[in-house]
């Protein structure tokens, strides 16, 4: 990436695009998801004009002072100019990658960060659509972007997203959400799927389908539910992980979420209120997730029948059980074992 610029559209004059976007990066980027946007917005040119119609974008790389930024794994990106000279019809921005809570908090507050977030409610202002994906959602959100709209972050940052910023509907499961002039989605390699957004916003759906069959990316992802790690969101409240793992020793049986409760020392309408604050989920909708991703992993890891497999994450049901797995995973039981066996 060192030395290399992004400027224009594969040297076509910007006279002859349509949109103009300007990718706004700062030092610490995830480079896989800046790389793929440009794939992704290249490809889309190469095919509208081989449809007949003409290259829907161009755009310019661009930094606070206009100087070089380094990636999160420390590779150099020369940047076409400064952020205050961007003149797109779309911004898409690019904060620190993938992050832990603590590191994000530490990374909004950065001074560059601030700089940044000052500048987008005076585009959102003047129509410009403003774009983020994983923890550079966080950015869109200090700037009030997101107030009373719909969002969507990646799914282990939900809790402090939910917590830090209470104004925000914000959607965990969504791989992406779009109201107005903003558009964000979820965990790093959602950028793929917020590109194909832009591009079939602006571009069509016959050039993102395309896009994505040319690019064998599945345009159909519409849930992060099936990626998520549900201890993962637990170990954000003590009270909740001690539930949880209450909850995991006696999947098998008939769960009373009242004996949970009790059994970690707090009320029901407690423990309610603290897993909704920690997971985004209620602790009957957790247990459920709970028993389909211990399935999963007996699916993946063993040879059992799945009724057997039904039986001991607590479904009395098969039939029952395959549709929740089905709801949940987007799959079969039987399709999703095909798939971890041929791994």
């Amino acid at each position: 990436m060192a030395g290399k610029r992004t400027k224009g559209s594969a040297g076509r004059s910007p006279g002859q695009i349509g949109h103009a976007v300007d990718l706004l990066v700062l030092d610490g980027f995830f480079a896989s998801g800046f790389s793929v946007t440009l794939d992704v917005l290249a490809t889309a040119n190469v095919i509208s004009e081989a449809l007949g119609g003409r290259a829907p974008f161009r755009w310019t790389t661009r930094s606070l002072d206009g100087r070089p930024v380094r990636s999160s794994a420390g590779a150099v990106l020369e940047v076409d100019g400064e952020v205050d000279d961007a003149d797109g019809h779309l911004w898409m921005v690019f904060g620190q990658g993938m992050a832990d809570a603590a590191r994000v908090l530490t990374d909004v507050e950065r001074p560059d960060s601030r700089a940044l977030t000052a500048r987008l409610p005076d585009a959102h202002a003047r129509g410009v659509t403003v774009a983020a994906s994983c923890s550079s959602t966080f950015l869109l959100a200090e700037a009030g972007l997101l107030d009373d709209t719909t969002a969507t972050t990646c799914w282990w940052l939900a809790p402090l997203f939910r917590e830090r910023y209470p104004k925000v509907d914000l959607r965990a499961d969504a791989i992406v959400c779009a109201h107005e002039h903003v558009v964000t989605a979820g965990a790093a390699m959602a950028q793929l799927d917020l590109a194909l957004a832009i591009v079939r916003r602006h571009a069509g759906h016959e050039v993102a389908h395309a896009c994505a069959r040319y690019l064998v990316i599945d345009d159909a992802r519409v849930s992060q539910a099936p990626y998520l790690i549900i201890e993962h969101l637990s170990r954000h409240d003590e009270v909740v992980a001690r539930a949880e793992r209450w909850m995991a020793e006696r999947l098998a049986t008939p769960i009373d979420l009242r004996a949970a409760a009790r059994a970690v020392g707090v009320s029901e309408r407690t423990l309610a209120r603290r897993f909704v604050a920690a997971t985004g989920l209620a602790p009957a909708r957790f247990l459920r997730r709970l028993r389909i991703e211990n399935a999963a992993r007996l699916l993946a890891t063993t040879d059992l029948p799945i009724e057997q497999v039904a039986e001991r994450v607590g479904y009395e049901d098969e039939r029952a059980f395959r549709r929740a797995f089905g709801r949940d995973q987007r799959r079969s039981p039987a399709e999703y074992r095909r798939a971890h066996r041929s791994e």
